[in-house]
């Protein structure tokens, strides 16, 4: 995982990733030594290992419960300083949080250079309980540098899934045949009651659905042998990016 660029602007739903400074066993084989690491990863898939693998420059990492495996295809255990390798750091706590909100029930969707996570069940229903609307987490993991030490950042952005009783996804057009979008807009705070535009949008989305998520998820283990949590921080942090004149 590279690190994220952010656009010019005050970001106010970055949550700092306290990450243990530890060095950590992985398995470790040189990336030349393999044609592809889609096919590995399905080899990994068959043979049903609880295990996953990274390229991290010429390396590849392979880690998770079953890692021990990985040494019938040439890797080696390796003790590495977690903090050295930032871009994977990133993709464990990514990892991580995915894997511990799935053991809760969230379904999983891939976006592009992200996660979305929906909760289990429906957060309302619309046009007479003929739609369902459910809330879901837009997560990105990215890291800054502060006295040459990586920080971790998890951004987090609702987002929302409507379906019909039988489960269908649908999108906009499919929507507006229920009549029901000004219902939905209110439902996600875009609207006020009267339907009127929502000025304090943003505001409300943090502090009614952002605010609470991170409070379910203040701690979580990184999908690693060593039994090693991370913690979540409750404050968001004022990041602010501007452009260089």
């Amino acid at each position: 995982m590279k690190n994220i660029a952010l656009a010019p602007g005050i970001y106010t739903n970055i949550f700092k990733v306290c990450v243990p400074d530890e060095c950590v066993t992985v398995m470790v084989a040189p990336v030349c030594a393999f044609s592809s690491l889609q096919e590995l990863r399905r080899e990994i898939e068959r043979s049903g290992w609880r295990a996953r693998v990274y390229q991290y420059g010429t390396q590849v990492f392979g880690y998770g419960q079953d890692m021990e495996q990985l040494a019938s295809r040439d890797f080696q255990r390796k003790k590495i300083r977690l903090l050295e390798y930032p871009g994977w750091c990133a993709r464990l706590i990514a990892e991580g949080l995915s894997d511990y909100l799935k053991d809760r029930g969230y379904r999983e969707r891939f976006g592009k250079g992200r996660k979305q996570l929906y909760e289990p069940n429906p957060y309302r229903t619309a046009a007479e309980k003929r739609l369902q609307v459910f809330r879901g987490y837009d997560l990105r993991v990215l890291y800054l540098w502060r006295e040459d030490m990586p920080v971790f950042g998890l951004i987090v952005d609702i987002c929302w899934e409507i379906q019909d009783m039988e489960g269908k996804r649908l999108n906009t057009t499919e929507i507006a045949q229920y009549r029901a979008m000004a219902e939905i807009a209110r439902i996600q705070e875009e609207y006020l009651s009267d339907n009127r535009i929502n000025p304090e949008v943003s505001r409300s989305r943090l502090l009614n659905h952002i605010l609470p998520f991170v409070r379910n998820c203040k701690e979580f283990p990184l999908p690693i042998c060593e039994n090693l949590n991370v913690q979540l921080e409750q404050t968001p942090l004022r990041v602010i990016v501007g452009v260089q004149q």
